[in-house]
C-alpha cells in the first residue's frame, strides 16, 4: 500500500514542477513591472513640480502687484536661461551642469538596460531548464 501512494506524491510533485517554473516567470514579470511603475512615478513627480514651478512664476510674472518679486526671481531666471540659448552670454557652469545631466541620464539608461539583460538571461535559462525537464517528463511518460 505504500508504493501506490509514494507514487501518487511523485506524479503530484511532477505535476506541481511546471506550475512552480510558471509562477517564478510570473514573479518576474512582476518585479519587472514594478520597476517599470517606480520609474514612471519618479518622472511624474517630476513633471509636476515643473508644472507647479511654470504656474507659479505664470503667477508672479502677470500678476502687476508682485512686481518686486518678478525682479527679483523671474528676471535672474530668465536670464540664466538666455545664457544657455545666446552664444554672447557668459557661460559659468554650462558645462558642469550639462555633464552632471548626461551623466545622470546615462546612469539611469544603463541601470535599466542591466536589469533587463540580466532579467532577460535568467528568463532565458530558466525556460531552458523548464524545457529540459518537460522533456525528461515526455521521455519518462512513454517509457
Amino acid at each position: 500500500m505504500g508504493i501506490p501512494y509514494s507514487r501518487q506524491i511523485h506524479a503530484a510533485f511532477d505535476q506541481v514542477t511546471p506550475l512552480v517554473a510558471a509562477g517564478f516567470d510570473v514573479l518576474q514579470t512582476t518585479k519587472n513591472i514594478s520597476i517599470l511603475l517606480a520609474a514612471i512615478q519618479v518622472i511624474t513627480v517630476v513633471i509636476l513640480g515643473l508644472i507647479l514651478l511654470a504656474m507659479v512664476a505664470l503667477l508672479i510674472t502677470m500678476n502687476p502687484d508682485l512686481d518686486a518679486e518678478r525682479v527679483a526671481i523671474v528676471t535672474p531666471v530668465v536670464k540664466w536661461c538666455a545664457c544657455w540659448v545666446m552664444p554672447e552670454c557668459e557661460a559659468r557652469g554650462r558645462v558642469a551642469i550639462s555633464a552632471f545631466v548626461l551623466f545622470s541620464v546615462l546612469f539611469v539608461m544603463g541601470w535599466v538596460w542591466y536589469s533587463v539583460a540580466t532579467d532577460v538571461k535568467e528568463v532565458a535559462a530558466e525556460e531552458a531548464v523548464a524545457a529540459e525537464q518537460l522533456k525528461e517528463e515526455e521521455d519518462k511518460a512513454t517509457a
